[in-house]
């Protein structure tokens, strides 16, 4: 960076032109206000436009304002179509019909359109920015249409050829460059039925894109006309998105912003942590009531990290499952909820079971050379294993239910797998060891 700011302005501009857009903003982002207005203020609109795509979006917001209305009209123009949708939806309502009127009305039209389709769905990621062509053209008359149509912003790897607006097929930009004048559209024509639909969820597109190993797939309304068009690079960064979306849910961290100040990173995270501190205290107070308990039978101290584990363990696989098949779509129907509960349940049975028969072997074999209080090795192992067994079950059985419980109330259930979760687990845990000891031994 130093050597860079050091630079003339007419070499620094050369200097920019030459380097990838990740590369200006991962150096601009950390930069000071002046340098990067330097920065943008020598770079192109075109090159200005994808370097706020890689920037943060509270970082592109910020300077993206301090550009005039005739700069701002100009340099929204420059972004294709998905990924004008992706950076005007960062700013808030107002500013997005500000930002939206400020685009000519077709494009307003196209953007509207775009920003109207759920998030779930395939269609809120597609692109309106591909050729199509008529099935009746020559070669020669494909060639100049091309030619004379695309547009900068347009994907042409793929080209759509169509009937009556009716999608029929594809070509590749390197078979009609290659073909000879008296060759026929239809001779480098590939027929095609994948395609996707305005029903289509993401993941469902990404299946799509999976089976069929293609690079672009078509939406099509119920007519067949083609609206718009996914690419695989397209594909592949919401699948990221989700992913990353996802473990943040899940570590219950909140909106993470590699931007973000550690002051702020910590008060996202701040309120489910003292949900946690709350839920643990309350833990304490019930472990009150088994104090007779804990006094007569003082092994039991050393077995409980381990029945803990292994709930909060079986509890956590039961819970990601759960939450991939719903994410997956898998669970929509009763037919395959009711399939994927009694195959849960019972790997929660026989893991639970096994489990519990191995910590009754190894709990015995430890007390039998370490002699806690006046009770059996037997009792006391016996005692362990069986709340291994009961804990691990039932946390199972919580890892399985919560997730869809949740769903049915609109509630993402990603959110389940927490901390919150993880301290019901310990709960249900403890209840289950110390209350199984009380019976036994007081």
């Amino acid at each position: 960076m130093r050597n860079l700011v050091t630079l003339n302005d007419n070499q620094l501009k050369k200097k920019l032109t030459k380097m990838h857009a990740l590369d200006i903003a991962n150096l601009i982002k950390d930069a000071s206000p002046d340098t990067r207005m330097r920065f943008i203020n020598l770079m192109s609109l075109s090159k200005t436009s994808d370097v706020f795509l890689e920037l943060p979006k509270e970082i592109a917001r910020n300077y993206f304002n301090l550009l005039s209305e005739s700069h701002k009209k100009n340099f929204l123009n420059e972004f294709e179509m998905d990924d004008l949708k992706v950076f005007i939806s960062s700013f808030d309502e107002m500013s997005q019909t500000y930002l939206i009127n400020l685009l000519p009305i077709k494009k307003q039209r196209i953007l509207q359109r775009l920003m109207s389709y759920d998030d779930e769905a395939i269609a809120s990621i597609m692109t309106t920015e591909f050729i199509t062509i008529d099935s009746n053209m020559t070669i020669k008359e494909a060639t100049s249409f091309v030619i004379n149509n695309v547009k900068d912003s347009d994907y042409i790897d793929s080209i759509f050829v169509t009937s009556n607006q009716k999608l029929i097929g594809f070509l590749s930009l390197k078979d009609l460059i290659s073909a000879r004048p008296n060759d026929k559209l239809n001779d480098i024509t590939y027929l095609t039925s994948k395609y996707l639909t305005l029903e289509d969820s993401i993941y469902q597109g990404f299946l799509k894109f999976k089976n069929y190993s293609l690079s672009v797939l078509p939406v099509l309304d119920d007519n067949l006309n083609i609206l718009g068009i996914v690419t695989a690079d397209d594909m592949l960064d919401e699948m990221i998105d989700e992913y990353e979306e996802d473990i943040e849910k899940m570590q219950a961290i909140g909106d993470y912003d590699i931007v973000s100040s550690a002051s702020k990173r910590a008060f996202q995270r701040l309120p489910w942590l003292l949900v946690s501190v709350v839920l643990n205290l309350i833990i304490a107070l019930f472990l009150s009531v088994f104090e007779t308990t804990l006094e007569e039978v003082i092994a039991l101290i050393l077995f409980q990290p381990m029945i803990l584990g292994m709930a909060g363990n079986i509890g956590t696989q039961s819970i990601s499952v759960t939450i991939l098949k719903l994410n997956q779509d898998e669970l929509v129907d009763k037919v395959n909820l009711k399939k994927h509960l009694w195959k849960e349940i019972s790997i929660g049975l026989l893991n639970s079971i096994t489990i519990g028969l191995i910590g009754i072997l190894i709990s015995f074999a430890v007390l039998s050379f370490i002699k806690m209080g006046h009770h059996t090795p037997f009792d006391l192992s016996l005692t362990i294993g069986i709340s291994l067994f009961g804990a691990m079950f039932i946390s199972s059985l919580v890892g399985v239910f919560i997730p869809i419980v949740l769903n049915k109330f609109k509630i993402d259930p990603a959110i389940a797998s927490g901390p919150i979760i993880s301290t019901l687990n310990d709960l249900f845990a403890l209840l289950v060891y110390f209350g199984l000891a009380t019976l036994m031994f007081m």
